[in-house]
């Protein structure tokens, strides 16, 4: 099995192996399968607390809305546009992993909350992975007092400047380029932030409701380098595929997991399937798959919550869906196409660079061809869902272009 270039992933890293070969040699072989399906369900157990800081009306609660995958109908929905309620840290679990939560923050500067040391013992400062500090309009003495702050503190923090898609909307009403609303945003917000003596500041201008427009993914891609690895990997797993970049790097952390789930279903205790001589455990290839759905919001769950969004019938969405479909419609669809991957290519790709993996895998799985074939199909069934997944964007964008 050869490796290909996955940028910051790749199906098996030397620390895994080093870390493989030396559970070998303490505990022997039969610890293995247990150890590598705990490693694959890691991420589940990570935490992740956001801190939202910012003043009224500038779009919090509607950012970590986003971030959460609810809508208004949703009974955890943050409430948007109710005043400034934020008197005290209020929490907001994301609802398809409770271990990220998202924190509505107090603003400083006020009455209750002044600026020093007693504020960060208020929101207990050291909970948080990192900061957003978000306004609608240019930031205060008060944003740059709090970043200086947090900065000192070795935390991560970003200024988002919200609600560009009302910036946009009011150059083309007035007649102006709106191809110099986006420039003059950012120099104004760093002008007011150098005037508060905050030098060379770091400015992502989003919208929260079309993530096409202005540097949401660039937002992203900066939070996620900003984490640990199994940080990193926890939060692209945590959150909805919401734009083409956040699927994209999806897909990638999705690679990461197939050499773990690959030597399980590979087991030496996996049974032989009728009609191939390869012997694999379908079930775990069969779960794996209707996880890559989840992720990709492919799922029966994840499309109908899709047409209530987008106010479009469910048989219009799956029938522009190449792949998905018939993983959605058809049962016999999984083992079908992993027969076919095993009969036709999966006994080419075990050599070359696989080779020197076998006194670890090798001891541990049914055969190599098995492992080979399990890795083959699940990278090939990543890279058909997200093509699928980069479509269902593509319709919410052509949907948001309409209104």
């Amino acid at each position: 099995m050869y490796m290909h270039d996955l940028g910051d992933y790749d199906i098996i890293s030397c620390e895994e192996i080093d870390e493989l070969q030396k559970l070998v040699e303490e505990t022997g072989v039969l610890n293995l399968p247990n150890y590598i399906s705990q490693k694959a369900k890691e991420w589940k157990e990570v935490q992740i607390h956001i801190a939202v800081l910012g003043e009224t009306y500038v779009g919090k609660s509607t950012f970590i809305n986003q971030l959460r995958g609810v809508e208004e109908w949703d009974n955890k929905f943050a409430p948007v546009g109710l005043g400034d309620t934020t008197l005290e840290p209020t929490a907001y679990e994301n609802p398809y992993n409770k271990n990220m939560v998202f924190w509505d923050l107090p603003g400083v500067g006020t009455l209750k909350y002044s600026k020093d040391e007693s504020y960060f013992r208020t929101i207990n400062i050291e909970r948080y992975d990192f900061f957003i500090l978000m306004s609608d309009q240019c930031f205060s003495e008060n944003d740059a007092w709090l970043a200086r702050e947090i900065r000192k503190r070795g935390k991560p923090f970003f200024f988002v400047r919200s609600k560009l898609d009302e910036d946009l909307k009011s150059a083309e009403h007035d007649g102006q380029c709106i191809y110099e609303v986006l420039p003059r945003i950012h120099q104004s917000c760093t002008d007011n932030l150098r005037k508060a003596n905050f030098r060379d500041p770091t400015i992502f201008i989003i919208s929260n409701y079309d993530h096409e427009i202005g540097q949401f993914d660039d937002l992203m891609v900066a939070i996620f380098h900003s984490l640990p690895d199994f940080k990193k990997e926890a939060m692209i797993l945590s959150i909805g595929p919401l734009t083409h970049q956040i699927i994209r790097e999806k897909k990638k952390a999705l690679h990461n997991r197939v050499f773990k789930i690959a030597v399980i279903s590979a087991g030496a205790a996996a049974v032989p399937l009728p009609g191939i001589d390869v012997a694999v455990d379908l079930a775990i290839i069969a779960y794996e798959i209707n996880f890559y759905m989840s992720e990709f919001g492919l799922d029966e769950e994840s499309l109908m919550h899709l047409c209530k969004k987008t106010k479009t019938k469910y048989d219009q969405i799956t029938e522009s869906l190449k792949h998905s479909k018939s993983l959605l419609t058809e049962k016999s669809t999984l083992k079908t196409l992993f027969m076919k991957i095993v009969k036709t290519q999966a006994a080419e790709q075990v050599g070359g660079r696989f080779a020197k993996y076998i006194p670890v895998i090798g001891s541990i799985v049914s055969s190599c061809v098995a492992y080979a074939a399990c890795v083959k199909f699940l990278r090939s069934e990543i890279d058909l869902l997200e093509e699928d997944a980069q479509t269902l964007v593509n319709i919410v964008i052509d949907k948001n272009k309409k209104l």
